[in-house]
């Protein structure tokens, strides 16, 4: 892989970071608001659980194959018409008289957010050299975490004050969505991919067939449902589970923002390091493991334990998607040409543990009637998604350099 150059290159990661946090913000910010929505429309937990988890499931087709047609024709049309898309049914949220038209808008605007971050390694991988991936990608991902965690931190208390109700937060969330879509349509620039054996316009189906012979992309998919199984149960629940402990809606949303602000500003440090040690799997493995067990603790502790508890789980969760969408990049069977298809599966195996974990999560919490057995559930499955590592191959460029 030849080293990319251009300043270009930071016009389009900054064009990426604003097309993250717009959908992300969009898609995250209405789990602080469940409390208000539910004074309007009655929901469970376990509705709260596939409100979130709905997004997803319109994503567990189109990864796939929204990958594959940007590997066909590029990624400037697909990634615009995704925010476009995400723009529209989010804001239609805002028009929801039930549970079931909540959903079914939330499931439609799951449609544009499924084709992003396939599109994000693509474009990353086109645009910059195998030394800068982790922080390229680290740059990205701060963008999904600092979008949740703003969404999270002030939806309730903020933005909802602001807008003058949850309704018209989903109205304005819509409309900066657009408008970063029409930024990115009117700015972007696809970049030509000079890659021994391949040809300008690629056959999906091929491209399928090739993406599904490599074993690795299949244990980085299984890691990828295991860790959305938890990350989105954290997401919709550990608001509400915090202000069932008594806290104000303000100050849980608060406190899962330490959380996810720790992971943003991290998700730039783990990629970068990761550069600099030229190595991958060390850093999925300890940060799941050492994520699981900070969940273990987030029902039983308060105070300063708790904060210190979810600084560290920030610390290890922000390392965790940057390295994640860099490993398809850097194996020689995949590279940018196949990158999007790649993360496609990858993601397409996420949503769909993305889309179970909550109901699940909510599910044994309700069965139960306590938070705890809940919790265990998400741990377990970070800690279990660690050894799905070990069979990838290292494509770290320290590993090629003693090869």
């Amino acid at each position: 892989m030849e080293e990319k150059k251009g300043s270009f290159r930071w016009v389009v990661l900054a064009l990426l970071f604003l097309c993250i946090f717009a959908t992300c913000l969009s898609m995250n910010t209405i789990s602080p608001l469940f409390k208000e929505i539910q004074r309007e429309i009655p929901i469970t937990k376990t509705d709260m659980g596939m409100i979130i988890g709905i997004t997803l499931v319109a994503s567990i087709f189109l990864s796939l194959i929204g990958g594959g047609i940007s590997d066909r024709i590029g990624s400037k049309w697909v990634l615009g018409a995704a925010l476009i898309i995400t723009a529209i049914f989010g804001a239609l949220r805002s028009t929801a008289g039930g549970l079931y038209s909540l959903l079914a808008f939330t499931f439609l605007m799951g449609g544009g957010t499924a084709l992003v971050l396939p599109n994000v390694s693509k474009v990353v991988g086109m645009w910059f050299s195998p030394k800068e991936l982790g922080t390229a990608n680290g740059i990205c991902m701060f963008g999904l975490s600092f979008s949740t965690a703003v969404g999270m931190a002030l939806a309730a208390g903020v933005l909802s004050p602001a807008f003058s109700g949850w309704r018209n937060v989903m109205v304005a969330l819509g409309v900066f969505t657009l408008v970063i879509g029409i930024l990115w349509l009117a700015v972007f620039k696809e970049k030509k991919i000079d890659r021994p054996g391949t040809t300008k316009k690629q056959n999906v189906i091929d491209n399928f067939k090739k993406v599904f012979r490599v074993k690795d992309i299949w244990w980085l998919a299984i890691f990828s449902g295991l860790n959305c199984i938890a990350m989105y149960s954290l997401v919709a629940l550990l608001p509400s589970s915090f202000c069932d402990r008594g806290m104000s809606e303000a100050k849980a949303g608060a406190l899962v923002g330490i959380m996810l602000g720790t992971a943003a500003v991290c998700k730039i440090v783990g990629g970068a390091l990761s550069d600099w040690m030229g190595k991958r799997q060390p850093f999925l493995i300890i940060t799941s493991i050492v994520m699981g067990v900070c969940v273990f603790t987030f029902p039983f502790f308060t105070g300063i334990p708790l904060i210190v508890s979810l600084v560290i789980a920030g610390v290890a969760l922000g390392s965790i998607t940057p390295i994640l969408m860099v490993i398809p990049i850097e194996i020689k069977e995949i590279g940018p040409p196949l990158a999007a298809t790649a993360m496609g599966l990858i993601l397409m195996v996420g949503n769909i543990g993305g889309f179970i974990g909550p109901i699940v999560s909510g599910k044994i919490m309700d069965i139960t009637g306590a938070q705890w057995p809940g919790f265990l559930f998400m741990g377990a499955a970070l800690i279990i998604e660690a050894f799905c590592i070990f069979p990838v191959r290292e494509t770290g460029h320290g590993r090629k350099e003693k090869n």
